[in-house]
């Protein structure tokens, strides 16, 4: 087991707290209802700390990104799916939990589309890789981005040409930023059916 200082480790069981704390707020409150100062109260931490690691509340979101993308990391290094049935559980896991499954994503969207400029990375410590997956750190897992993920499952799919890739990945984006819009328009919590036939329609429409 790797050894990790004090410091580090309470750094990062407080961002965890906090990112807890976010999560489970958005089962009944929108994101804008949400307060710094509730989430601090809620803690037991000062404004003061939380902006030394939280630029603005929104940035808890793209940490929960970070930890939701260890854990797809660690799928695709046990190589628990492969090819198209990675790419379904990828946007299955964004639906396992349908209010903040969804919320997340629809916050997430509205939080992006405010952004004037590329947000500044998120850096984590080795110990909240290991608080995010510790059977992941263990097994010293590359943490992935969003298209490598992809990637990484599209090269498994035999009937789709690795020169597509780059498209491919453009409209497995747009689906998964634009399914939750869709359903908040419409008033729906399931986004995985719409999530289904979406992807359907990109692999086949991308075969050679």
């Amino acid at each position: 087991m790797e050894h990790f200082g004090v410091r580090e480790k309470k750094a990062a069981l407080l961002k965890v707290s906090i990112l807890e704390e976010m999560i489970k707020l958005l089962e009944f409150k929108n994101l804008n209802d949400i307060t710094v100062d509730e989430l601090c109260t809620n803690v037991n931490t000062t404004k003061v700390t939380f902006f030394n690691y939280f630029h603005y509340k929104e940035q808890v979101l793209d940490y929960f990104v970070r930890k939701w993308l260890y854990d797809r990391s660690f799928d695709t290094h046990c190589k628990r799916y492969s090819g198209e049935e990675g790419l379904y559980h990828v946007f299955q896991t964004i639906c396992e939990d349908f209010i903040p499954g969804k919320k997340i994503m629809v916050s997430l969207i509205h939080y992006y589309s405010k952004l004037t400029e590329k947000p500044a990375a998120i850096e984590l410590s080795s110990y909240e890789y290991y608080l995010f997956n510790a059977k992941a750190f263990e097994q010293k897992v590359k943490p992935l981005n969003l298209q490598e993920v992809f990637i990484y499952y599209l090269s498994e799919i035999p009937s789709i040409h690795s020169s597509r890739y780059t498209d491919v990945v453009v409209q497995l984006l747009a689906l998964m930023y634009g399914v939750p819009i869709q359903t908040h328009i419409m008033e729906l919590n399931d986004m995985y059916p719409f999530y289904q036939r979406g992807l359907y329609s990109i692999l086949r429409g991308n075969c050679t």
